[in-house]
């Protein structure tokens, strides 16, 4: 695909593979995940159909059987949830 003059090279699944190790993003990834997993059921619910899956507010109000009002909730405090922990797992690593 060629945009902007700018022809985007390939990549295959060891390039991928690699640039996660050196960036670090496994662990990063480890801990979204485990920070995730100590939601509340019903804000990682919502966070995942969301967040994860990218699916709409009207889906994620549908399959939890709620309105689309307090989807939004769910995921805003869910999302809020999470920064607030990664920011504190990041502050006690640096320690």
């Amino acid at each position: 695909m060629i945009r902007l003059g700018i022809e985007r090279p390939e990549v295959d699944e060891a390039d991928l593979e690699r640039l996660v190790e050196l960036g670090g993003l496994a662990d990063v990834r480890d801990r979204v995940a485990r920070e995730l997993r100590a939601l509340p059921d019903d804000q990682r619910a919502a966070v995942e159909l969301r967040v994860v899956r990218e699916r709409s507010y009207e889906h994620v109000a549908v399959a939890l059987g709620i309105t689309q009002q307090t989807a939004r909730a769910r995921v805003s405090r869910g999302l809020r949830a999470l920064s607030a922990a990664l920011d504190d797992t990041e502050v006690r690593a640096d320690a």
